[in-house]
């Protein structure tokens, strides 16, 4: 699985310059909107009922639910794009996207697209073929970089190829995880009905009632520069901003993912056995200081020097952004350990209230950066001073839990 994921990371890197080269920073824009607006729908597309795939003793239920995810998915992106398609002209007019609506026309593909793989990863989780899983996370962004690149040499650089090379991976990656359970098709037919789905829908409800809405306003949240930038300014600077975002947030996502499982699992260990979890997180997050803080200042120092080296001249201003957010991502990078404590000590109604209080926090300072400045670099840094405000805080009353013991 991690070897997965680092070589899926390592290719998206790879592209990204050649990428760069190829496409403006308004396509670019085009793009980055369409898939954070896409990113909020796929959270609510299958109503989490795929996490819930990997939980049953009885397979039976996991066929149920695995089907009840993918019924849910037709049903959601067929809704939303009807509802684009009556709407699309008020849509573009408040979301600030007149001049491309008809790219509003995708987005319910790559949510589905999208959903339909998560929920076949789930169940390949499910069914403990990780090696599969690995293959499929790597497929994702080598067929995505392999269709923007051809595209643009054999026809021409547009965002259309963008947003299609991003759901071609989905799909790639959907077709391949499907081929592997062709054999189960039987098995799964014979065990799932109208009535058993019913019954795991049911029985699962907790997922749509608290886990989508939470996940969905964690996805809104980190989507609203995206769509406040759109808003005030223009999708060259929502350009810029996406490829500063996902090249810091690559290695950022990686670190996380794969130190997150084992925190946990190890602070849960500790936390049963009576031991200190105020040590181990100190050193954990000192450990994460120690890897970050280099690679982050170097970027904060010299990131439009970096990035026009990289991405081409034309992409030197993303390297302003990158500047302006590598602060915030490298508080958000030592922050991990942090969460899995919420977790362990189960202060979940903090972590919702925290959640719902960032969102407003983040609205707030892009809008008064707006207000102020009129400058979208200042808006962005604004946004990145008030998420490190708000992770130093999470991070501090993290290590209060742990010494006071509750």
């Amino acid at each position: 699985m991690l070897t997965g994921n680092v070589a899926a990371q390592f290719i998206g890197l790879l592209a990204a310059p050649v990428i760069t080269r190829l496409y403006s920073p308004e396509q670019f824009g085009i793009m980055v909107f369409i898939q954070a607006v896409a990113g909020a729908f796929s959270v609510i597309a299958c109503f989490r009922y795929r996490s819930a795939i990997v939980l049953p003793k009885e397979d039976s239920e996991g066929y149920n639910l695995f089907i009840l995810s993918m019924f849910t998915v037709i049903i959601t992106s067929s809704l939303l794009m009807l509802f684009i398609l009556l709407f699309i002209d008020p849509i573009a007019n408040i979301t600030g996207f007149q001049g491309y609506k008809n790219y509003l026309l995708f987005i319910p593909l790559v949510v589905a697209c999208s959903s339909v793989k998560d929920v076949l990863v789930y169940f390949h989780t499910r069914l403990k073929k990780f090696r599969i899983i690995a293959i499929s996370t790597f497929l994702v962004p080598f067929v995505t970089a392999s269709t923007k690149i051809i595209a643009a040499l054999l026809f021409t650089a547009s965002a259309f190829w963008l947003i299609v090379g991003n759901a071609l991976g989905s799909i790639a990656a959907a077709m391949f995880l499907v081929y592997f359970i062709v054999g189960l098709f039987p098995e799964i037919k014979n065990n799932v009905n109208l009535a058993n789905m019913k019954i795991v829908a049911r029985n699962y409800r907790r997922f749509p009632q608290y886990n989508m809405p939470t996940n969905f306003v964690n996805n809104i949240s980190q989507s609203l520069p995206v769509f406040l930038l759109t808003f005030f300014y223009s999708n060259e600077v929502v350009g810029f901003y996406g490829l500063a975002s996902l090249i810091l947030k690559r290695p950022v996502s990686l670190m996380s993912q794969s130190l997150g499982k084992v925190f946990l699992q190890k602070s849960s260990e500790i936390q049963n056995q009576g031991g200190d979890l105020y040590i181990s997180l100190k050193k954990t997050t000192l450990g994460l200081v120690a890897i970050g803080f280099l690679p982050f200042f170097l970027l904060t120092l010299g990131g439009k020097w970096i990035f026009g080296y990289i991405f081409g001249i034309n992409w030197a201003e993303a390297g302003l952004y990158a500047q302006v957010l590598a602060p915030w991502l490298f508080i958000a990078l030592i922050n991990r350990p942090s969460n899995q404590i919420y977790i362990v000590k189960q202060k979940l109604r903090f972590l919702m209230y925290f959640n719902y209080l960032l969102i407003i926090v983040r609205l707030f300072s892009l809008y008064l950066g707006y207000l102020i400045f009129h400058d979208a670099l200042y808006t962005v840094l604004l946004f990145s001073i008030s998420g490190v405000v708000m992770n130093l805080y999470f991070i501090f009353n993290a290590f209060v839990i742990t010494r006071k013991g509750n």
